[in-house]
């Protein structure tokens, strides 16, 4: 009797044994059937995500180039503010040593007319009005010249 009660006790324990498994393998099932499902989603917008990132970057490529093109199209402009700039530096030194010039020979004239009498001095300072007037001409040619030569250099500003 002990091996029937046994027999039937491991049967029991095998049938219990056999539900808690089908219970475990369909809910393993019902898992797997949510991974595949989630995971088919996902690759679906892993595809969308692709393609926006793909036009993404052609419309980034696209602005690169549009950029690299209007920054080689300002390069002659930069090259005639260049110019302009060291034309304008010319003729400012250019200034810089013509009234120097003319400072020095004013103060040497300065000095050697103070002990002229006045009709002496009126004579002499005539004679320095063409001097000027020829002063004025050159910086006058100078700046002619050097508006000339710039956009001869580097193309119209």
């Amino acid at each position: 009797m002990i091996v029937q009660f046994s027999v039937a006790l491991i049967a029991v324990a095998f049938v219990v044994l056999v539900a808690f498994l089908i219970v475990t393998l369909r809910s393993m099932s019902d898992l797997l059937k949510q991974t595949n499902t989630t995971i088919r989603e996902l690759q679906g917008e892993i595809k969308g995500i692709s393609k926006e990132a793909s036009h993404l970057l052609q419309h980034t490529n696209q602005v690169t180039v549009d950029v690299l093109d209007k920054l080689h199209s300002l390069e002659p402009t930069f090259d005639s503010v260049k110019n302009v700039g060291e034309v304008v530096e010319d003729i400012t030194s250019s200034v810089k040593q013509a009234s120097s010039v003319v400072a020095k020979t004013i103060r040497a004239k300065v000095k050697e007319e103070v002990n002229l009498p006045l009709n002496n001095r009126i004579a002499q300072v005539l004679t320095f009005a063409p001097l000027a007037v020829d002063v004025w001409h050159q910086m006058k040619q100078r700046r002619m010249a050097a508006a000339a030569a710039a956009p001869a250099k580097g193309g119209s500003i």
